[in-house]
Protein backbone atom coordinates (compact mmCIF):
# COMPACT_ATOMS: atom_id res chain seq x y z
CA UNK A 1 0.00 0.00 0.00
CA UNK A 2 2.17 2.79 1.14
CA UNK A 3 4.37 1.71 -2.01
CA UNK A 4 1.72 2.45 -4.44
CA UNK A 5 1.39 6.07 -2.83
CA UNK A 6 5.11 6.63 -2.62
CA UNK A 7 4.72 6.14 -6.37
CA UNK A 8 2.11 8.30 -6.97
CA UNK A 9 4.01 10.76 -5.23
CA UNK A 10 7.06 10.32 -7.15
CA UNK A 11 5.06 10.18 -10.22
CA UNK A 12 3.49 13.79 -9.46
CA UNK A 13 6.75 15.38 -8.77
CA UNK A 14 8.18 14.05 -12.38
CA UNK A 15 5.19 15.48 -13.67
CA UNK A 16 5.94 19.07 -11.91
CA UNK A 17 9.85 19.13 -13.09
CA UNK A 18 8.73 19.11 -16.30
CA UNK A 19 12.46 19.96 -17.81
CA UNK A 20 13.54 16.57 -15.96
CA UNK A 21 16.30 18.66 -13.77
CA UNK A 22 15.78 16.54 -11.05
CA UNK A 23 14.55 19.60 -8.80
CA UNK A 24 10.91 21.42 -9.46
CA UNK A 25 11.66 25.32 -9.76
CA UNK A 26 9.13 28.35 -10.89
CA UNK A 27 10.02 27.64 -14.57
CA UNK A 28 8.74 23.87 -14.02
CA UNK A 29 4.92 25.89 -12.88
CA UNK A 30 5.52 28.50 -15.44
CA UNK A 31 5.74 25.22 -18.12
CA UNK A 32 2.95 23.42 -16.68
CA UNK A 33 0.79 26.68 -17.18
CA UNK A 34 2.04 27.26 -20.50
CA UNK A 35 0.87 23.70 -21.74
CA UNK A 36 -1.86 24.67 -20.28
CA UNK A 37 -2.83 27.55 -21.76
CA UNK A 38 -1.76 26.04 -25.43
CA UNK A 39 -4.12 23.18 -25.11
CA UNK A 40 -6.83 25.05 -24.52
CA UNK A 41 -6.04 27.78 -27.13
CA UNK A 42 -5.87 30.54 -24.79
CA UNK A 43 -3.55 33.39 -24.68
CA UNK A 44 -1.79 33.97 -21.45
CA UNK A 45 -2.47 37.79 -21.96
CA UNK A 46 -6.59 36.94 -21.49
CA UNK A 47 -8.63 37.24 -18.71
CA UNK A 48 -8.64 33.54 -18.18
CA UNK A 49 -5.35 33.25 -19.03
CA UNK A 50 -3.86 35.56 -16.58
CA UNK A 51 -6.22 33.80 -14.10
CA UNK A 52 -4.15 30.87 -14.89
CA UNK A 53 -0.98 32.05 -14.97
CA UNK A 54 -1.79 34.41 -11.22
CA UNK A 55 -3.11 30.69 -9.88
CA UNK A 56 0.35 28.70 -11.28
CA UNK A 57 2.23 31.66 -9.22
CA UNK A 58 0.16 30.99 -6.04
CA UNK A 59 0.46 27.11 -6.51
CA UNK A 60 4.34 27.67 -6.82
CA UNK A 61 4.21 29.39 -3.35
CA UNK A 62 2.19 26.67 -2.13
CA UNK A 63 4.52 24.32 -3.10
CA UNK A 64 7.54 26.49 -1.56
CA UNK A 65 5.62 27.25 1.87
CA UNK A 66 5.26 23.83 2.33
CA UNK A 67 8.00 21.79 0.35
CA UNK A 68 11.06 23.69 0.14
CA UNK A 69 12.55 22.83 3.47
CA UNK A 70 16.35 24.26 2.94
CA UNK A 71 14.26 27.33 1.36
CA UNK A 72 16.82 27.46 -1.89
CA UNK A 73 13.85 27.98 -4.01
CA UNK A 74 14.15 24.74 -5.39
CA UNK A 75 12.60 21.42 -4.66
CA UNK A 76 14.16 18.33 -4.54
CA UNK A 77 12.71 14.97 -4.65
CA UNK A 78 12.38 14.37 -0.97
CA UNK A 79 11.52 17.71 0.15
CA UNK A 80 8.35 16.74 -1.82
CA UNK A 81 7.62 13.13 -0.87
CA UNK A 82 8.12 14.61 2.79
CA UNK A 83 5.84 17.53 2.35
CA UNK A 84 3.55 15.58 0.41
CA UNK A 85 3.50 12.37 2.84
CA UNK A 86 2.67 15.33 6.15
CA UNK A 87 -0.13 17.34 3.69
CA UNK A 88 -1.64 14.89 2.56
CA UNK A 89 -1.02 11.56 3.01
CA UNK A 90 -1.43 12.07 7.39
CA UNK A 91 -4.68 14.16 6.78
CA UNK A 92 -3.17 17.70 6.46
CA UNK A 93 -5.78 20.03 4.96
CA UNK A 94 -5.72 21.13 1.35
CA UNK A 95 -5.57 24.60 1.88
CA UNK A 96 -8.02 27.83 0.49
CA UNK A 97 -5.07 28.47 -1.87
CA UNK A 98 -5.27 25.21 -3.29
CA UNK A 99 -8.99 25.17 -3.99
CA UNK A 100 -8.31 28.79 -5.63
CA UNK A 101 -5.82 26.94 -7.95
CA UNK A 102 -8.28 24.33 -8.78
CA UNK A 103 -11.34 26.62 -9.57
CA UNK A 104 -9.11 28.87 -12.24
CA UNK A 105 -8.20 25.45 -13.83
CA UNK A 106 -11.18 24.06 -13.83
CA UNK A 107 -12.58 27.98 -15.60
CA UNK A 108 -10.17 27.32 -18.12
CA UNK A 109 -11.25 24.10 -18.97
CA UNK A 110 -14.81 25.36 -19.00
CA UNK A 111 -14.29 26.73 -22.66
CA UNK A 112 -17.84 26.91 -23.41
CA UNK A 113 -18.47 29.10 -20.49
CA UNK A 114 -21.21 27.59 -18.77
CA UNK A 115 -20.36 27.10 -15.64
CA UNK A 116 -19.26 23.52 -15.76
CA UNK A 117 -16.89 21.27 -16.47
CA UNK A 118 -17.99 17.94 -19.08
CA UNK A 119 -15.99 15.50 -21.01
CA UNK A 120 -14.78 16.85 -24.03
CA UNK A 121 -13.50 20.12 -21.90
CA UNK A 122 -12.17 17.64 -19.12
CA UNK A 123 -10.00 15.85 -22.40
CA UNK A 124 -8.03 18.75 -22.80
CA UNK A 125 -6.42 18.66 -19.48
CA UNK A 126 -5.84 14.35 -19.47
CA UNK A 127 -4.78 14.64 -22.69
CA UNK A 128 -2.36 17.35 -22.10
CA UNK A 129 -1.07 14.95 -19.19
CA UNK A 130 -0.13 12.42 -21.70
CA UNK A 131 -3.98 10.12 -21.42
CA UNK A 132 -5.45 8.80 -24.66
CA UNK A 133 -8.71 9.32 -26.19
CA UNK A 134 -10.44 6.46 -24.78
CA UNK A 135 -8.47 6.75 -20.96
CA UNK A 136 -10.02 10.12 -20.97
CA UNK A 137 -13.26 8.99 -21.27
CA UNK A 138 -13.01 6.23 -18.49
CA UNK A 139 -11.06 9.12 -16.49
CA UNK A 140 -14.09 11.69 -16.92
CA UNK A 141 -16.43 8.71 -15.48
CA UNK A 142 -14.34 7.86 -12.37
CA UNK A 143 -14.40 11.79 -11.55
CA UNK A 144 -17.43 12.75 -12.02
CA UNK A 145 -18.75 10.69 -9.34
CA UNK A 146 -22.34 12.23 -8.49
CA UNK A 147 -23.10 11.88 -12.39
CA UNK A 148 -24.21 15.15 -13.29
CA UNK A 149 -22.38 15.39 -16.73
CA UNK A 150 -19.86 17.40 -15.11
CA UNK A 151 -16.31 17.90 -12.96
CA UNK A 152 -16.87 20.05 -10.06
CA UNK A 153 -14.34 21.60 -7.67
CA UNK A 154 -15.62 19.30 -4.75
CA UNK A 155 -15.22 16.69 -7.17
CA UNK A 156 -11.64 17.38 -8.54
CA UNK A 157 -10.16 18.16 -4.71
CA UNK A 158 -11.52 14.56 -3.72
CA UNK A 159 -9.88 12.75 -6.26
CA UNK A 160 -6.73 15.11 -5.57
CA UNK A 161 -6.83 13.47 -1.97
CA UNK A 162 -7.80 10.44 -3.21
CA UNK A 163 -4.87 9.87 -5.60
CA UNK A 164 -2.74 10.87 -2.48
CA UNK A 165 -4.15 8.59 -0.21
CA UNK A 166 -5.97 5.64 -1.93
CA UNK A 167 -3.57 3.04 -3.22
CA UNK A 168 -6.46 1.13 -4.83
CA UNK A 169 -7.23 0.88 -8.67
CA UNK A 170 -9.88 2.73 -10.68
CA UNK A 171 -10.77 4.92 -7.91
CA UNK A 172 -11.49 8.64 -8.69
CA UNK A 173 -8.09 9.76 -7.82
CA UNK A 174 -6.21 6.57 -9.46
CA UNK A 175 -7.65 8.75 -13.05
CA UNK A 176 -5.78 12.00 -12.28
CA UNK A 177 -2.69 11.26 -13.76
CA UNK A 178 -1.52 8.91 -16.86
CA UNK A 179 -1.60 5.32 -15.65
CA UNK A 180 1.68 5.54 -17.51
CA UNK A 181 3.09 7.07 -14.57
CA UNK A 182 1.20 5.26 -11.85
CA UNK A 183 2.39 1.97 -12.73
CA UNK A 184 5.45 0.35 -10.19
Amino acid sequence: MKQVLQHRIDSTFAHYDVNGNGVIELADVYALADRLLRAFGEPASSERGRDLVEAYDRFWEMLVDHCDADRDGRIGPEEYRDAMIEMVVEGGPINMGFLEIVQSLLDLMDTNGDGRVDADEFQVLLKARGLGADECGLAFAHLDTDGDGAISVQEYVAAVRDYYTNPAEDTPGSWLYPKALQRT
